[in-house]
């Protein structure tokens, strides 16, 4: 298998996905945020962390499913077992900064909303 730079940036974002899947899903019925997403200090000064949380995690959750998906289709297609087009390869790169754009935007619009 070849190690390029792209493989190994394919098995990171797939397992970026997984973290933040299993923390999605983790806080979400514990009522609690990863302090990878919201620092120790911004908890602090949360007001209330719970409805952080549920409003939060799911999406943490949802752009870690994405993640793997899009971790998978890049390793499969570098490693040759998947060939796509550029097209599809263009698609799936597109639709993967959209979903960091809109993960980020909620990430914002939530630390707005529950941080003073």
């Amino acid at each position: 298998m070849d190690m390029s730079f792209m493989t190994i940036f394919d098995v990171i974002i797939g397992i970026l996905g997984a973290y933040l899947l299993f923390i999605g899903i983790k806080g979400y019925k514990k009522g609690e945020v990863d302090p990878m997403l919201v620092t120790s200090d911004e908890l602090l000064k949360c007001k209330d962390i719970k409805a952080m949380s549920k409003e939060l995690m799911p999406k943490t959750a949802i752009f870690g499913g994405f993640c793997i998906l899009f971790g998978i289709q890049g390793l499969l297609n570098d490693t040759g077992k998947l060939v796509v087009s550029k097209a599809v390869n263009a698609g799936f790169l597109i639709a993967f900064v959209v979903i960091y754009v809109l993960f980020s935007y909620f990430l914002h619009q939530a630390k707005k909303k529950y941080i003073q």
